[in-house]
């Protein structure tokens, strides 16, 4: 049998908070009642090259007094548009502070108050101060943790730079992956051999891939999340959920001809700063009584809204009234990113923004522990999965416990069939040959950008669909490929799936607003 061919377990792939928290869950269980385990981690690029280490709002869970489960419940529905699902969201809720006890007991660093206590935080949506952080870089600090406590166990195995292109699942109900090491962005294949490529097989996979981001113009996301286990997912026979609900955060930064967008916190708007139009008018309170602090999608429709009457492509964040002080304590990194990419000292100027692609509230449709429907022993963990917890919008910062607490449940189900039998024996598997299209990122995101954004109609979303669809059908083959040049694929595969979800939706809800629904 070739060396680079071996056998684990479990594999999970992605290194954000749901695949790191899947490991460390799964390698604690493990060591506490005594069994082997062996743990792949599979990362696409390096291991912290992920969306969770660019969070800076925080994590939700209760802990004040004056707060409630019923409270942050009614603000999660709230938020959802009821599209969520209420037994989901009680039971990440009521999960979530036991999560932050363990998220501490791993050593994690967060802000507190001169008294010792944890500083919680205001986001949009929430009717109370529940967010846990660090500055504005609480995704840097969760990442930083994680990749620590993996570390400290030996059953865990990490890859990175390693991204995996073929997934399959056996008669006996064993997965065979294949993956390419990415030395270089150039670098580029024919067909896949024992000399370039990886085959790795499991009894147990988790798809912990993140996002999609990439298939727009504009995100927030990380050049990686271009909607892997999507289309992994799909191929393996899983159900997608609302995929087309996509959510655009209110604010990120306005720099012309970047595609890349640098996103400024919901929490600064949670400390005070406003929404501002041209003319200076705070506008928002015309939208909705809860102002800048009405839930993403509210404010995302009300900013395009302002747009189109002032015909400017941003509106302005006045952080102005927030002392300089709480600034520098609270908001380091994007004092620094204005300053650095616009040369705007945001205590004295207002910051230009815009609303951007930021979240896939739906996706691969799991059940309470993070099992696939209708694929055994496959998982999908964070971003990548639709829980029931997001409903049509996610609300702020429930997003990172919501990976957390899903890595909890889904080892607690993982980790009982290990007691069957060893590891599997190696075994042979003949892939197929990759057939990667070629295709033009930026039709995609074009398409996705201009016909299926914060507002749709029927008829832009039915033209978008047969552009990709035409493109994809008509696209050649290449002989030779690299890696940007099969996500490329990838993100057409993932742009049709999102027009044929919008198409299918009958009424407006959330994130999810066509015209010709009202």
């Amino acid at each position: 049998m070739q060396s680079n061919f071996s056998s684990y377990h479990i594999v999970i792939i992605g290194t954000g908070v749901a695949g790191l928290a899947t490991a460390i869950y799964l390698a604690e269980a493990a060591a506490l009642s005594n069994q082997t385990i062996s743990i792949l981690l599979v990362s696409k690029a390096a291991a912290s090259d992920t969306n969770t280490s660019w969070a800076q709002g925080g994590i939700a869970a209760v802990a004040s007094d004056e707060d409630s489960f019923e409270a942050h419940i009614l603000d999660t529905l709230d938020a959802g548009a009821g599209k969520n699902d209420l037994h989901i969201v009680r039971k990440v809720i009521e999960a979530a502070p036991d999560a932050m006890q363990d998220l501490i007991r791993w050593g994690i660093d967060l802000d507190k108050k001169v008294d010792g206590t944890y500083d919680l935080v205001k986001e949009g949506g929430h009717q109370f101060s529940r967010i846990w952080h660090k500055a504005d870089s609480t995704g840097h600090s969760l990442q930083a943790t994680l990749m620590h406590r993996v570390s400290q166990f030996k059953s865990i195995v990490c890859i990175e730079n390693s991204a995996i292109v073929q997934i399959h699942k056996d008669a006996q109900g064993t997965f065979h992956i294949q993956a390419i090491h990415n030395q270089t962005s150039d670098q580029t294949y024919t067909n896949l051999t024992v000399e370039n490529c990886i085959h790795i097989q499991c009894a147990q996979l988790v798809l912990a891939t993140g996002g999609l981001g990439m298939v727009y113009a504009k995100t927030t996301n990380q050049s990686i999340a271009t909607g892997d286990g999507i289309v992994f997912a799909s191929q393996l026979g899983a159900t997608m959920k609302d995929l087309s609900f996509i959510q655009f955060h209110p604010t990120g930064l306005y720099e012309s001809n970047q595609s890349g967008t640098y996103l400024i916190t919901e929490a600064l708007r949670g400390e005070g700063a406003i929404l501002r139009n041209k003319e200076g008018v705070d506008f928002m309170p015309q939208y909705d009584a809860r102002a800048s602090l009405a839930p993403r999608d509210i404010v995302s429709r009300a900013i395009m809204s302002e747009i189109k009457k002032s015909k400017i492509e941003y509106v302005y964040l006045d952080a102005t009234d927030i002392s300089a002080t709480t600034i520098q304590q609270h908001f380091p990194n994007i004092q620094a990113a204005c300053q650095q990419k616009l040369c705007i000292d945001i205590c004295k100027q207002w910051i230009p923004v815009l609303p951007v692609e930021h979240y896939a509230c739906g996706g691969i449709q799991v059940n309470e522990f993070g099992g696939v429907v209708g694929v055994d022993a496959l998982y999908a963990i964070g971003e990548v999965a639709s829980t029931g917890l997001h409903g049509a919008n996610r609300l702020a910062s429930n997003s990172l416990i919501e990976g957390i607490v899903f890595a909890k449940w889904a080892a607690v189900k993982m980790i009982n069939p290990l007691n069957d039998g060893p590891i599997l024996q190696l075994s042979d598997f003949n892939f197929k040959p990759i057939l990667v299209k070629q295709i033009d990122r930026a039709l995609v995101q074009n398409c996705l950008s201009n016909y299926a954004g914060i507002k749709k109609t029927t008829a832009d979303l039915n033209k978008g669909f047969n552009e990709l669809n035409k493109a994809y059908e008509e696209a050649n083959v290449l002989n030779h490929w690299s890696l940007k040049d099969w996500e490329n694929d990838l993100l057409c595969q993932v742009g049709i799936l999102i027009f044929k979800d919008a198409l299918a939706q009958t009424e407006n809800k959330g994130v999810y607003f066509n015209l010709d629904l009202e």
